[in-house]
């Protein structure tokens, strides 16, 4: 999840009711498209605004080091091709305990970059580091009680309580497989080049410039011409920020694709000739994070008040250029997402009931948005629009995005527009992330949100694997925390990226990377 200059990655759907096998043969046959009539080789330049700062996957939670390690390195569980799904990856299959309480997996046959065998020493030694207390991704594992190794094939986890989403939290990209000797021996040359049994492997990495990625020889996927997978035999990821430089290079021929086509250039860049351009939904939601512990936020009608003053439709129209959905939740439109819970409307008299209601002191509720990020100055104009003529006094700070940030932990902020974004498809993730009021946790994901009654339901959603029963929890916990004034939702907004037509098989998984194994280039 993508935060300012910080990112979690959070939930995914793989519900098992009974004992399950999840066998490799049939899902990735399905998964895949129709054998068709592709080309391999050549040379694939992306420009993305956000670079790798690790490839250490027990370190980091940027979104530019996680969409770059997921080239690199497999989990033993995968995203399907829509990222709504689950499939196997170093796992051949897997299998869950008639009692909930163990998953065992099979390792396929694969080896690493380096051409060595992928063993059940290296699976254990891996999630022992992503349940290492250090990991960012720790947290994903608290109900885990051992993890061990069954024999040459096969690993085990077992659990000291039900946790619904634990087939998801396998393939987050923290729960990366890496080569235990090479990570031992120097985890500062891993994190530079890593080690690990992905399609692609890291030929160079030039920080703050680029990456030059190129196919893994000992891959194990196979593709739809029946070899193994990628199609390409090099990537160059190229840092660009400067959306116009990206788009301009775009159409300049120096780029094949362009990730992230700001909003306001989207239309112009899908009139191009020969180019394509992909509207994907993904799980992110825009909003305005509020710290409950800063007066007047601490008092629940004032959030509320901010809620029923923010004009959305016009922040959609004016930042967004109606590519965002209006939201009606604190979490991203994800699997166990409900169209039943009504938004809260546009109503400044509403807002103006409420804080008169609350009796506001008229303390100024100090807006931070990052410093020369032009469609947050936009929103924080509307809403300070909107929230003064509701009564409140509204001040908008611009930081630099490390400071803003920082204020954002450390809670010295009062409102701070980022957004959220999700990399497995389990709302639990994301949903215990923002609701965790402990000190342990991230206070509700630096809300400093407390409410009881939602805790309690996260842990009944965890304990069955019905879909059906967990959907309404879900239901339930979506209409507190939205009518609680959690955030200010904004809106569910897409990741809009260009390319030539001569790419094929791009794809965006709603996850909000994408599979390069599966691109090929037509010429």
């Amino acid at each position: 999840m993508q935060t300012g200059s910080w990112s979690w990655a959070c939930g995914r759907r793989a519900l098992m009711a009974s004992l399950v096998t999840v066998v490799a043969a049939g899902i990735l046959a399905a998964d895949r498209a129709a054998a068709q009539e592709v080309k391999r080789g050549g040379t694939l330049v992306i420009a993305r605004p956000e670079e790798p700062l690790s490839w250490n996957p027990y370190t980091q939670g940027d979104n530019g080091s996680i969409y770059a390690i997921e080239q690199v390195c497999d989990s033993l569980v995968e995203a399907d091709a829509t990222g709504r799904g689950l499939r196997p990856g170093l796992a051949e299959s897997w299998e869950m305990a008639a009692d909930g309480l163990s998953y065992t997996f099979k390792l396929r046959d694969a080896k690493f970059s380096d051409g060595s065998p992928v063993t059940v020493d290296d699976v254990v030694f891996s999630w022992g580091k992503l349940n290492d207390p250090s990991a960012a991704y720790q947290f994903l594992l608290q109900p885990v009680k051992s993890i061990e190794k069954v024999d040459d094939k096969h690993m085990r986890v077992t659990l000291n309580e039900l946790y619904a989403p634990f087939p998801s939290v396998a393939s987050v990209f923290a729960a990366a497989i890496v080569k235990k000797a090479a990570f031992e021996a120097n985890p500062d040359e891993f994190a530079n080049k890593p080690v690990c049994s992905g399609p692609f492997m890291v030929e160079s990495y030039e920080r703050g410039t680029k990456v030059v990625l190129v196919r893994n020889p000992h891959y194990w996927e196979m593709g739809a011409d029946g070899q193994a997978l990628p199609y390409l035999d090099k990537v160059e990821l190229l840092y660009v920020p400067d959306t116009n430089a990206r788009v301009l290079g775009l159409q300049n021929g120096d780029y094949d694709v362009s990730a992230i086509i700001p909003y306001n250039q989207a239309k112009a860049v899908s009139e191009t000739p020969d180019m394509g351009l992909e509207v994907a939904e993904i799980f992110r939601l825009d909003y305005v994070y509020l710290n409950h512990k800063q007066k007047p936020l601490d008092d629940e009608r004032i959030r509320l008040a901010m809620n029923h003053a923010a004009n959305l439709q016009a922040i959609n129209k004016a930042v967004f250029f109606d590519y965002g959905q209006i939201p009606n939740s604190i979490n991203p439109k994800m699997n166990f997402w409900s169209g039943d819970v009504a938004p809260l409307a546009f109503d400044i008299e509403k807002a103006k009931s409420l804080v008169a209601e609350a009796g506001y002191d008229g303390t100024p509720i100090k807006l931070r948005i990052d410093t020369g990020n032009a469609p947050a100055k936009q929103v924080a104009t509307i809403l300070q629009q909107g929230w003064q003529e509701a009564g409140l006094k509204v001040e908008i700070e611009e930081l630099d995005g490390g400071t803003a940030w920082n204020s954002v932990v450390d809670g010295s902020y009062m409102a701070y527009v980022s957004y959220i974004t999700s990399d497995i498809n389990d709302d639990d993730e994301l949903l215990a992330l923002q609701t965790d009021p402990t000190e342990a946790g991230t206070q509700g994901f630096f809300s400093r949100y407390k409410n009881d009654e939602v805790t309690a339901l996260l842990t009944q959603s965890r304990a069955t694997t019905d879909a059906a029963k967990r959907g309404e929890v879900f239901k339930q916990i979506q209409d507190i925390t939205y009518n609680d004034g959690y955030s200010v939702p904004l809106a569910y907004t897409p990741s809009i990226n260009a390319y030539h037509n001569k790419v094929k098989g791009w794809r965006t998984l709603a996850t909000g990377w994408w599979w390069l194994k599966d691109v090929w280039i037509d010429q």
